[in-house]
């Protein structure tokens, strides 16, 4: 099928015809069937043997060499060496994602800028590269050129040469004027564009590309070294300006972070006291109980001996009444705790009896010296001796019942109702 096919698979069009893979004596190789009108122009012929010449000699490792086959008719096509290799267009055609590869556009830009160097050092201008015309190696997809427009500049009509790629070439060399190496600046900058169709463009490169396609030719980088100068001077500085914005950041938090982890001072004002006047002297003479506790002497002396005695007869009236009322209520209230049953029962139960008892003869005691008019001292004074009585008679009376003191079972009870009844005088005294 392939000898019918004359041997051809994978063809592809190139700037110089079609590109594919020709078996030659039992072997593959890669062959470009250039396009008769240009094998037909003498001058194309000739540049190309030039050109097939001046690049045997170029060892860089950009550069592809090759050699023409021709016949009685003339050149028909270009052996190139051996290897494989496909355009640029068919490589992003095939495999889109190559360009998003980390740094592979970087290392794509900066191959071709220096295999261009170091043809202007030789004198070489490449001046279109099109995807169609810029190979890349299949193991690593590195960029490689193969033949030079600076060998085709004497045809009589260049443009023919780059039909269908206007697009890539300088406008200087479409229309036939002065080709130098501002042209391949342009060049350059449109197949940066190329790489970039799919994707947004970085701003170091944007700067570069914006300057290097400039219709008029001074408006351009001079040369190819300095496009890629400025291009490593934008990145440097992009590279700078991350650094420094990083940096920055690191700063800012650290800033945040120690403010937030060390406490705040705060400025206070101290104010000098005002001056001393004579008035103040009057306003501190020191501490005196009897004015500032309220207990003015004075108003008490001035009692005749007749009112004091009244007044006191009075105050025994009122602790009488007060003495009759809480016997009368405590009697009542110790008489629930102290009975056979209530003292029999367990240390627990009677402790929180009598605890309850407490509560209920401290308020009675409250109750009836504000009804009686009596002091708290006093009515604590008065409240713990019946207390104390109504106590001793309770006990007596449950002994001559039959309550037997000595008993294992009741002698934790007396115990407890002692104990109860000194917390009761404690607490309220």
């Amino acid at each position: 099928m392939l000898n019918a096919q004359d041997g051809a698979t994978h063809r592809g069009q190139v700037l110089l015809g079609v590109y594919y893979k020709k078996l030659i004596d039992k072997k593959y190789r890669n062959v470009i069937e250039l396009k008769p009108q240009l094998t037909n122009d003498l001058v194309f012929c000739e540049g190309l043997k030039t050109d097939q010449q001046r690049t045997s000699a170029i060892t860089a490792a950009g550069q592809l060499h090759y050699v023409l086959h021709s016949d009685s008719s003339g050149i028909y096509e270009l052996e190139m060496e051996q290897g494989n290799f496909v355009t640029f267009a068919q490589l992003i055609e095939n495999n889109p994602a190559v360009v998003a590869t980390p740094d592979y556009i970087d290392n794509t830009v900066r191959s071709l800028m220096v295999l261009t160097e170091h043809l202007h050092n030789d004198g070489i201008l490449h001046l279109c590269y099109a995807p169609q015309n810029v190979f890349a190696r299949k193991s690593d997809n590195s960029p490689l050129l193969l033949c030079h427009g600076s060998s085709f500049l004497a045809m009589f009509d260049v443009a023919s040469l780059y039909q269908e790629v206007e697009h890539f070439v300088a406008p200087e060399v479409m229309t036939g004027g002065t080709a130098d190496e501002r042209s391949d600046v342009f060049a350059l900058g449109r197949f940066i564009e190329w790489l970039f169709q799919h994707g947004d463009m970085p701003i170091e490169y944007k700067r570069v590309v914006q300057k290097a396609t400039q219709e008029d030719p001074d408006k351009r980088f001079r040369s190819v070294a300095d496009m890629h100068a400025a291009l490593d001077r934008n990145r440097n500085t992009k590279r700078s300006v991350v650094a420094f914005v990083a940096a920055l950041a690191v700063v800012l938090f650290c800033v945040w972070l120690y403010f937030e982890m060390v406490p705040q001072t705060e400025d206070i004002e101290f104010v000098e006291a005002a001056p001393r006047e004579q008035t103040d002297d009057y306003l501190d003479e020191g501490f005196n109980p009897e004015t500032e506790l309220g207990l003015w002497v004075d108003s008490v002396d001035t009692l005749s001996d007749e009112e004091r005695a009244r007044m006191d007869e009075y105050m025994r009236k009122a602790e009488d009444i007060f003495r009759r009322q809480y016997r009368r209520e405590a009697d009542k209230i110790m008489s629930k705790v102290y009975t056979k049953e209530g003292m029999s029962l367990s240390e627990n139960v009677f402790i929180a009896s009598t605890n309850a008892m407490t509560e209920e003869l401290i308020k009675a005691q409250q109750r009836l010296a504000g009804e009686a008019g009596i002091t708290d001292d006093v009515a604590v004074k008065i409240a713990s001796e019946i207390n104390d009585q109504l106590a001793a008679e309770k006990q007596k009376n449950l002994q001559l019942n039959g309550y037997q003191k000595g008993t294992h079972e009741e002698e934790p009870a007396i115990a407890n109702q002692n104990k109860t009844t000194n917390q009761n005088e404690n607490k309220q005294q």
